[in-house]
Order: structure tokens, then C-alpha cells, then sequence
């Protein structure tokens, strides 16, 4: 599957570049663009995955097991694979440079996140829920909620999918495009 070099997220304002020559089969890395002001995602963790985040661009809190980071342009800033996390941008919009160790899925999870956000829009509350479990469970590999208790999501998460499935939704939704070359989107 060709998967494309540069997908954005309409309904946060994400917008993320992959370097393909940093990129191989140890690390993955890419730039990526958040606006001001981003509610951040629940905090989660990588299991098998260390990301690391450097600050091009304003500044970026990246919380780790509760405690606040404040990393400035020029500054970074390593995540160990396990530890629960959240990062976030305050009153200015933040470009950073960011990379896991070893790459595994996170391509392939990050453009069906981005692919999903094409499909079904800016969806809030329980709509957005069902969308994000079908992903948490194809990428249980890439990423995995803090909250609530594994053991409850073991429970909840297969119910709240099926539900999801039968509104139609899946976890792959392909990114517009994802089968042009770069030299052809305008």
C-alpha cells in the first residue's frame, strides 16, 4: 500500500510531513504543524515505542506520568516506550520535529487516524469515541490509553467497536488521495 508523504487532520488542524530519508526500519520521523490551542487527546502510552519531540517552532508541553514539560524551539524531549503521556500546544501554534523508535505501525495508524478525520469530519462526543476505539483496537501495537484500567478496556473497548462497526464505521478509511503520486496533488 502506498502510503502518502504529507496528510492533515481537518478537524484539529494537524498537518504532518514524513522524512523519508530519516525514516527506515529502526526510526520513524516527521515533521508536524499543530495549531494554537489544541484540546489534547486522553494521555496514552507506546508500548514497544520511544518518541522523541524537538521543538522547530513555539513551544510544546508534553506531560509525562502527570508532570508538565514545557519544551521551547530549539529544546527536546524523550518519551520512554510505557510511560503514560499527553502532548499539547498552549496560545501559539507549534512546529516540532518527531520520531519513534522503531517505527513499527505509527505510518499506518497516524494516516488512518487522518483518514478517518476526512471521512466522517470533526466529529465530537461519543461519534469520535466509537472511531477512536475501532483504531485503538487495529493498533493496540501503537498506542494504548492511560484511563480507564486495562482490564475494563478488555471489557468495554470489543462492545464499543461492534457498536461502532454497525454504524458503519471501520478502522481504515483511505486518505484522499492516497493513491496519487505527490507530484500530482494540487
Amino acid at each position: 500500500m502506498h502510503l502518502p508523504t504529507e496528510i492533515s487532520n481537518p478537524g484539529t488542524g494537524e498537518r504532518i510531513v514524513f522524512d523519508e530519508d530519516a525514516s527506515n526500519d529502526e526510526r520513524l520521523v516527521w515533521n508536524e504543524w499543530r495549531p494554537a490551542d489544541r484540546e489534547p487527546p486522553p494521555a496514552h502510552y507506546h508500548p514497544a515505542t520511544e518518541e522523541r519531540f524537538v521543538v522547530h517552532e513555539g513551544h510544546l508541553v508534553v506531560q509525562i506520568n502527570g508532570i508538565d514539560n514545557r519544551i521551547d524551539a530549539g529544546e527536546e524531549i524523550v518519551v520512554p516506550a510505557g510511560e503514560p503521556h499527553v502532548s499539547y500546544t498552549e496560545a501559539e501554534s507549534t512546529h516540532f520535529r518527531r520520531e519513534v523508535a522503531p517505527p513499527g505501525r505509527w505510518r499506518e495508524a497516524l494516516t488512518a487516524r487522518f483518514g478517518a478525520a476526512h471521512a466522517h469530519g470533526d466529529h465530537s462526543g461519543f461519534s469520535n469515541l466509537l472511531q477512536t476505539l475501532l483504531l485503538l483496537r487495529e493498533y493496540p501495537d501503537v498506542v494504548v490509553p492511560a484511563r480507564p484500567p486495562r482490564s475494563v478496556q478488555r471489557v468495554l473497548f470489543p462492545v464499543l467497536a461492534a457498536v461502532a462497526r454497525v454504524t458503519g464505521r471501520t478502522a481504515h478509511c483511505p486518505y484522499p488521495q492516497e493513491n496519487v503520486p505527490r507530484e500530482e496533488v494540487h
